[in-house]
């Protein structure tokens, strides 16, 4: 409990308004340029299947949403493949209760509170969650999983605590707080995708244009840190086998639509 208190107010005092503008305005600066190759050098990003030159990106928030060469990330042509929508690990596969909860690291979450709908949470009922963690190393644009119609599309929360696995262990149902938005989907399946903001840049940028989508079309991008939750109606999806902590990428299937 002690460790978990100090972890939140370390969070808390370097997670402030004026620091994530700081940080904001630094990433977009002209000096963060010369962060660039440092920054790819340490988190060993494979610089080759980035589509533009590294000496091309005029700061480090630009590199940070770099977009990859067309066929760096081959989609799975399977028609009842779900596929990846990013890069990242997946760090978290598990079942939606009966009462429409999940646990994550010893953590109680409501589909209702995640979602911000307690009709939209009854649906979930039984179903299956995936959680994907992306590292600041990661391509950090988001795409969506199958052909489908975008339903509703909306915001909520406004913290932005780290999400990967200590921020999990030790913050207090961040999923549910942090910064997100709300992506209600159909195709073949209903299902639902939820990118959430991390420490400092709330940032999630859509940039789709029609609420008709195909498998692979870009959705948005997250400016640094950032997971992506999948919520699965019961007995819609078959997941692939030992996902998870699996290292995944854009494109590649993780489940076949039932």
């Amino acid at each position: 409990m002690l460790k978990k208190k100090m972890f939140q107010l370390c969070v808390e005092l370097t997670n402030g308004e004026l620091s994530s503008k700081a940080l904001k305005k630094l990433t977009k600066s002209n000096l963060s340029r010369l962060m660039i190759q440092p920054f790819a050098k340490v988190y060993d990003i494979d610089t080759d299947e980035i589509l533009d030159e590294l000496d091309d990106f005029r700061n480090l928030n630009e590199f940070f949403i770099r977009k990859l060469h067309p066929n760096a990330r081959p989609i799975d042509k399977e028609e009842d493949s779900f596929i990846s929508p990013t890069d990242g690990v997946i760090s978290e596969v598990g079942h939606i209760s009966e009462n429409s909860t999940f646990v994550v690291k010893n953590q109680v979450y409501s589909v209702k509170t995640l979602a911000g709908d307690k009709e939209f949470a009854d649906k979930y009922k039984g179903g299956t969650y995936v959680i994907i963690y992306l590292s600041p190393k990661n391509y950090h644009r988001i795409h969506f999983p199958l052909n489908s119609q975008v339903k509703e599309a909306y915001s909520l929360g406004k913290y932005s605590y780290p999400v990967n696995k200590l921020g999990l262990e030790l913050g207090d149902n961040i999923l549910s707080y942090n910064y997100r938005q709300v992506y209600k989907l159909s195709g073949k399946i209903n299902y639902t995708l939820i990118p959430v903001g991390a420490q400092n840049v709330n940032s999630i940028i859509p940039t789709y244009e029609s609420i008709y989508v195909k498998k692979g079309d870009e959705l948005g991008y997250f400016e640094f840190g950032s997971t992506v939750v999948l919520l699965f109606e019961k007995d819609n999806i078959l997941l692939e086998e030992n996902l998870e902590n699996k290292v995944i990428k854009m494109g590649e299937k993780i489940a076949t639509v039932l």
